[in-house]
């Protein structure tokens, strides 16, 4: 398992990441969730040993013990950090990278080395500076998924495959934990591709954690509603519910809220009596853009 408790990081006067807490659990895939800077790439650098937390604890279970990742060899074996911009030595192809790969790590198989190019199509005797981004991607989910280690770290690494592979990398992912019973945390702001695959999700916004829990406990926070009330709803009925997204039309109300639904139904009970109520669950875009920001009023006249 992974521990992550209270983990503050700063650069200079810049606060990146504040109390942040979350666990991982052993056979999971854990969908790391965040808006383009809301520190997701700098919490897995920490997660990586490469970064010192500057307040806080991480502990990464390693041969049943529980181990800090910085400047830990023993965690480091136990881990394979494919980041958003995959670094190969100049010249190199992913032979050369195997060679360089295959001593670091106690549980790296040439079996699945070799089964995965030829999956993926990639020849492993090609210089990696004459592929594509995406192509470079892909040779770095190669490389991790060969390693076997215990822990696959992934940021943003859906980016530039084309649909295909995506879902072959989703299958290799599932795949990987049922055989190896490794954990993989995957950032992303493709919510999507998370949704699919993770069965535990972390909402970082404003640089915190503002849910981590099962896939399923977070896609039942917040539901989209549809209700029409004999009698005029208030003008405080958007404080009242927390409500967002909302439209009045031909006097059906419709909403995005994370209040429950008696709470709901007793709030617009007041105005009259409930003629319509409808609830609907949201996908974990529509619960991603709920939580974070709503710039639907912020749009409104530009083009005018």
């Amino acid at each position: 398992m992974i521990f992550v408790n209270g983990v503050d990081k700063s650069f200079g006067k810049s606060k990146v990441l504040d109390n942040i807490s979350f666990n991982v659990n052993d056979c999971s895939v854990y969908g790391l969730i965040g808006y383009n800077g809301a520190g997701k790439t700098t919490l897995l650098n920490i997660l990586s040993g490469l970064y010192l937390a500057d307040k806080g604890k991480v502990e990464i279970e390693v041969n049943g013990k529980k181990h800090q990742p910085f400047d830990n060899p023993e965690v480091k074996r136990s881990l394979f950090y494919v980041n958003d911009d995959p670094y190969y030595f100049p010249n190199a192809n992913l032979i050369s990278m195997r060679d360089f790969y295959c001593g670091m790590y106690p549980n790296w198989s040439d079996e699945s080395f070799k089964k995965l190019s030829q999956l993926f199509g990639i020849d492993p005797n090609k210089k990696m500076g004459d592929f594509s981004k995406g192509m470079k991607r892909q040779g770095a989910i190669i490389l991790g998924l060969a390693s076997r280690a215990r822990y696959i770290f992934l940021d943003e690494s859906f980016d530039g495959l084309d649909p295909n592979i995506r879902t072959l990398v989703s299958n290799l992912l599932a795949e990987y934990i049922a055989e190896t019973e490794g954990s993989v945390i995957t950032a992303s702001h493709n919510l999507y591709e998370l949704e699919g695959i993770c069965d535990t999700v972390g909402m970082i916004n404003g640089n915190k954690m503002i849910y981590s829990d099962d896939i399923e406990t977070v896609k039942s926070k917040a539901k989209k509603y549809r209700i029409s009330v004999k009698g005029r709803v208030g003008d405080d009925i958007t404080t009242l519910l927390n409500l967002k997204c909302l439209k009045n039309e031909l006097g059906i109300i419709t909403f995005q809220s994370n209040e429950n639904e008696e709470k709901v139904k007793a709030v617009f009970s007041k105005y009259g009596e409930i003629i319509l109520f409808e609830s609907f669950g949201m996908t974990l875009n529509e619960i991603f853009v709920y939580e974070t920001e709503d710039k639907g009023n912020e749009i409104e006249g530009i083009f005018a």
